[in-house]
């Protein structure tokens, strides 16, 4: 066994995959397309690798929905979204070459076709969006296609760089094929903007892009074509290229809002010892909801639960600067913990601990500071791998509210989750076998009022059988 796969988080079955694509329910069956070099585990030749799931838990792999057609000057498939209309799926990308079509300033956006879901038809008029659309306005890094459907017609979100800012680009059309630009929705601080996507509550609207950092989203409204009103930005998740960017997200048929994201592999760096047949990830599917501040809710979907094995409990444990061990060992597992604001100062969870002690990674809650961070100091004595910390800020509570933290943790990725609303995913490459320990310590005496450790079973991966 690969130690380092993940076990219940997804992955392709093998090779390259990075960016989650078009995610969508239809009579009752979840589909997923992804980014995928099917020839290899590191980035090129992208294809869209699909999966369907009954829970968003286990999964089928299915053939390659999309691949380059080289005939045509295409080189790579890169993201997009799906839509579901008419009793077909429509799937819009952007398409990539060389020379003139070039991901900088060559971009395209096309669409294929497919009602068996098996079987994908690219449209004989592609492109359907080239940078003509933009007139004397110079758009680059012009990509990832996000389709929905407003009372006059359909909208599609676009990602770019114009006048050195990011941008989310909007167009408008009343029959998925022919486009007209609309504008810009909103225009950011950062130069660049990547598979933006956006979420309706009602009247209310939540954007999210990824500019090369940690994912962030705004809370607004849409007006004309444009996002107004802002109410609040955030941040999605902090991991950022060490743990979480490119999300997406869809309404299934129960109406839930669920986001997707991918977990990168570059934080094991470019001298990793262990030759490995695969990269990338997914985060778990979370839940998305927005209170009435602007600010998100986030938490992993429920399904997640099925997958508990045993659990370990603890209630009022006692702790201080000395560790105290849980007497667990695990690399596959979640926990569960809760303690006053006011318990004492800066609290650690030590997850992989190993028995010598020299490896650990260390979740460090510190309400004094209003900070949560992945340590990753100690994670690794491999050389090369990334062990710089994963940090963000505590949600905002009473003093006399509880912490309440959910960790994910699986074989080299953990997830964290606080008061569900911060949000924080890393990657860890543990050398030693026996780097499994959980521990606890704060700086000052404190009581933890509930520790729950339940091991986590894998999730189901298989072919489709013929």
């Amino acid at each position: 066994m690969d130690r380092y796969r993940p076990i219940y988080h997804f992955t392709a079955p093998s090779n390259w995959m990075n960016d989650p694509n078009g995610p969508f329910q239809w009579k009752g069956e979840y589909h997923l397309f992804y980014q995928h070099n099917p020839a290899a585990p590191e980035w090129g030749d992208i294809h869209w690798g699909h999966a369907k799931s009954a829970d968003l838990v286990n999964w089928t792999h299915l053939p390659a929905a999309l691949s380059p057609s080289r005939e045509l000057g295409e080189h790579h498939c890169f993201s997009g979204c799906s839509v579901v209309s008419g009793g077909e799926v429509t799937l819009f990308y952007t398409s990539i070459g060389e020379g003139d079509r070039n991901p900088v300033a060559g971009a395209q956006q096309w669409m294929a076709r497919g009602k068996d879901l098996r079987n994908w038809r690219k449209a004989e008029h592609n492109p359907v969006l080239t940078s003509d659309l933009h007139g004397d306005m110079n758009v680059t890094e012009w990509r990832d296609p996000y389709v929905w459907k407003e009372q006059d017609g359909w909208r599609m979100l676009l990602g770019g760089t114009e006048g050195g800012s990011g941008c989310g680009m909007i167009y408008q059309s009343d029959d998925l094929e022919h486009w007209t630009f609309r504008g810009i929705l909103y225009r950011g601080e950062e130069s660049i903007w990547e598979c933006p996507h956006l979420f309706r509550f009602g009247d209310q609207a939540v954007l999210f892009y990824s500019p090369s950092g940690p994912v962030r989203y705004i809370s607004g409204t849409i007006r004309n074509d444009r996002l107004t009103d802002i109410v609040h930005r955030g941040t999605a998740d902090y991991g950022g290229w060490e743990g979480y960017y490119a999300s997406t997200g869809f309404v299934d048929e129960a109406d839930r809002r669920i986001l997707l994201g991918w977990v990168p592999e570059g934080s094991r760096g470019s001298r990793f010892p262990e030759a490995m047949d695969w990269a990338g990830a997914l985060a778990l599917p979370r839940i998305v909801d927005l209170k009435p501040s602007g600010v998100l809710s986030m938490a992993p979907i429920p399904e997640i639960e099925a997958l508990r094995g045993e659990c370990c409990r603890f209630t009022d444990l006692a702790i201080g600067q000395a560790p105290v061990h849980t007497g667990v060992r695990l690399t596959a597992f979640e926990c569960v913990a809760e303690a006053g604001r006011r318990a004492g100062g800066e609290w650690i969870i030590s997850l992989f601990v190993s028995e010598c002690g020299r490896e650990s990674t260390d979740v460090r809650l510190c309400p004094a500071d209003n900070t949560i961070t992945i340590d990753r100091s100690r994670s690794s004595l491999f050389p090369g791998v990334h062990i710089s910390p994963v940090q963000g800020k505590l949600p905002a509570g009473a003093n006399d509210d509880p912490i309440k933290v959910r960790i994910f943790a699986d074989q080299s990725i953990i997830e964290v989750f606080v008061d569900d609303e911060t949000c924080l995913t890393a990657r860890v490459y543990p050398s030693l076998p026996d780097s499994s320990g959980i521990a606890l310590h704060a700086d000052s005496e404190m009581t933890i009022a509930k520790l729950e450790i339940w091991e986590m079973k894998a999730a189901a991966f298989a072919a489709e059988s013929n």
